[in-house]
């Protein structure tokens, strides 16, 4: 093995540590909120392993629809596998397989599959929040993924309230786009495989 080669393989090595740190990043931020106007922002908050609500005295009508008990902990059980793959890239043989007649290295393998994988969540996300507004309607007006309405529960409860997809959410499309990309381009970075 080369100089360049070695330099190559832990530069790539290198992305896919950064990449790690940007998922898990991603993870712990929120992606997608309710600002109620007459209580302030962030009052719903959804996370990639569930919701946290904090509604103060709308409590009493919001009727927040719920994600199934198995959703967290199968959420973080996806986060936890994203991460040892990714790990197991960097410590795995230089080995050529064979996937769909073509053959790559393992490493490379495993990258994309992570990244095609941290793709999903955030998809699954959003068929998962626009499910929960479409069960979340007052006189016909439901709330969208990002925008504004105004909800009139009767008084005192009318306000206007904002959805919007967060940053989080933005990142993580971003990082598992990386992850896919830095698969594709792993053979030019390292000189092989």
């Amino acid at each position: 093995m080369t100089t360049a080669d070695k330099s190559g393989i832990w530069a790539f090595r290198g992305l896919v540590v950064v990449a790690t740190g940007a998922l898990l990043y991603s993870w712990f931020l929120p992606w997608w909120s309710l600002d109620i106007a007459m209580l302030g922002p962030d009052r719903v908050v959804v996370r990639p392993w569930g919701e946290e609500a904090n509604l103060g005295s709308w409590n009493i009508i919001f009727e927040l629809p719920q994600m199934p008990a198995f959703f967290e902990p199968f959420a973080w059980t996806f986060l936890g596998v994203c991460v040892v793959l990714l790990i197991a890239s960097l410590l795995v043989k230089e080995k050529l397989i064979e996937i769909a007649g073509f053959s790559v290295s393992l490493p490379r393998a495993i990258v994309g599959a992570a990244g095609v994988a941290y793709m999903a969540a955030p998809a699954i996300a959003t068929l998962a929040i626009m499910y929960n507004l479409g069960q979340f309607e007052v006189d016909g007006v439901t709330v969208p993924l990002q925008g504004t309405v105004l909800l009139d529960f009767g008084a005192p409860w009318i306000s206007h309230v904002t959805s919007s997809l967060r940053p989080g959410y933005w990142l993580a499309w971003g990082v598992g786009a990386f992850l896919i990309i830095l698969a594709l381009l792993r053979r030019k970075i390292v000189g092989r495989g």
